[in-house]
């Protein structure tokens, strides 16, 4: 990874690997219906930083308990191992998904307590773009795919500046400053 794009993932604190830290680092509010999404472009990358309540994706937010909650856990992870039909670039910039990472209590196997009953899924998604220079947005599409979402509240980094938006499902469009190529 290229030390700009480093510097913009910190900036907006978008790590998988210790959600908490994340969390804490920019003070996510768990907030049912409401979910985060860090935005980081830099050159030829889109990283996308993904943080929300369980019960904005599943309705509930304990390990699942019958086959239609392990039936619904697995449709939430096929549907978000599908980013590019949930964040949907400009055709222009040619992007493509490599890489999806998602956390969350309810992926996890073998048994164990569902903690204070306010888990959490944080997600990560990276794409590369071969035109960048066409990559001045997004649609979001999650709120199609999960209608208990109401809210996403969106940093967005890039090399021109920052940026913030709140989306709902009647506002879901992002657009920023493409960067140079």
């Amino acid at each position: 990874m290229r030390k700009s794009l480093a510097f913009l993932l910190t900036l907006l604190g978008i790590t998988v690997a210790s959600p908490g830290l994340a969390q804490s680092a920019r003070g996510h509010a768990h907030v049912h219906g409401v979910a985060t999404l860090d935005v980081a472009v830099d050159g030829d990358t889109l990283v996308l930083g993904l943080q929300s309540p369980l019960d904005s994706l599943l309705g509930f937010e304990h390990r699942p308990r019958n086959d239609k909650e392990k039936a619904a856990v697995q449709t939430m992870a096929n549907t978000l191992r599908q980013p590019a039909e949930l964040f949907v670039l400009p055709i222009a910039a040619q992007c493509r998904s490599t890489s999806v990472t998602l956390q969350s209590p309810v992926l996890e196997a073998g048994p164990g307590a569902d903690g204070d009953g306010h888990a959490d899924l944080h997600g990560e998604f990276v794409f590369q773009c071969v035109q960048p220079r066409h990559l001045t947005g997004m649609t979001v599409q999650l709120f199609k795919a999960f209608p208990h979402l109401k809210r996403v509240d969106v940093q967005i980094a890039t090399p021109h500046g920052q940026n913030a938006a709140r989306l709902s499902p009647q506002r879901n469009q992002l657009r920023w400053q493409a960067g140079r190529s």
